[in-house]
């Protein structure tokens, strides 16, 4: 077996390494962190997620720790893909928010907390790392939630890679706060990959698949890059941190905790058959398990 180049560095907020395909080829992973937030503590420590613990949060006065939001580059030989677009600054501005419903606005003015500068959007992130927003040919989403789609405001002419049944239901979604005339392609997950029955890939060699991980929303999605030695699952939210993947721990926010449950089990028997180095969303140890190769 050809060896994969351990290509590596870390610039503040960006990791990079270079894998190579199963037939040979050079592919470049880059994860860029876009900004932070908090939510409350009793949220993400919650025991019973659910509408009735998010509502007993908000007495709470402590927040948890600031929680990292990565986005991740695939330069591939079919093109280069983004997936999730992170953060927008534009949260800071007064009256960002106020076109959502009341619990709406309550919730993200006084139940979560957001650190991003303008310099550290999407288009400036890239532009550290050699990339224009133009050289992205295709934008994968993993979910719709405001920490995944704030980037979109410059993604307009670019197709954007969303799950059927994550449009459809838009559970936790703002379509408001997104900029008109994206151009959106829903995926149908009709393919069994492994342990997961609705799937879809993204490329024509069946590399990059879009995986159905529903529980934080019902339609959420993970992305797995199968390289020649070993395959990245790109988690989006199915779990905060690879720590809480494996306790099945989830914030109070989610959409179904059964669901969730089932999500990570599916991924924790895939960890069995596969090597698998476990990237999601929110987990600062991202950079040090890329970097690694830490499965």
């Amino acid at each position: 077996m050809v060896k994969a180049s351990i290509k590596t560095y870390t610039i503040m907020d960006i990791v990079s390494k270079e894998i190579l395909s199963q037939s040979g080829d050079k592919i470049k992973i880059i994860g860029l962190r876009i900004g932070e937030l908090s939510v409350k503590m009793s949220a993400m420590i919650s025991v019973k997620p659910g509408l009735m613990s998010t509502l007993l949060s908000f007495k709470d006065k402590e927040f948890c720790e600031w929680l990292p939001i990565w986005v991740w580059v695939i330069v591939h030989p079919e093109g280069t893909f983004l997936i999730d677009t992170g953060m927008s600054s534009d949260v800071n501005q007064e009256g960002y928010f106020d076109g959502l419903d009341f619990l709406s606005r309550y919730y993200f003015k006084t139940q979560m907390k957001f650190k991003i500068k303008k310099e550290e959007e999407l288009d400036s992130m890239l532009e550290k790392v050699g990339l224009e927003i133009n050289s992205i040919n295709k934008v994968i989403l993993t979910h719709l939630h405001i920490d995944h789609t704030g980037g979109l405001k410059y993604l307009q002419n670019i197709p954007i890679l969303v799950n059927e049944e994550e449009w459809n239901t838009k559970d936790g979604a703002y379509p408001q706060l997104f900029p008109e005339d994206i151009n959106i392609q829903t995926l149908k997950l009709d393919i069994k990959y492994e342990e997961f029955e609705k799937c879809q890939f993204i490329t024509q060699c069946k590399d990059l698949v879009m995986i159905h991980t529903p529980g934080h929303t019902r339609g959420h999605c993970s992305i797995a890059l199968i390289g020649n030695e070993n395959i990245y699952l790109f988690g989006g939210d199915v779990a905060y941190n690879e720590k809480r993947l494996m306790e099945k721990t989830f914030s109070s926010t989610i959409k179904n905790l059964n669901d969730n449950q089932n999500s990570c089990d599916q991924i924790i028997e895939f960890f069995k058959k596969e090597k698998l180095i476990f990237l999601p969303t929110h987990d600062s140890g991202n950079v040090q398990r890329l970097e690694s190769m830490e499965l």
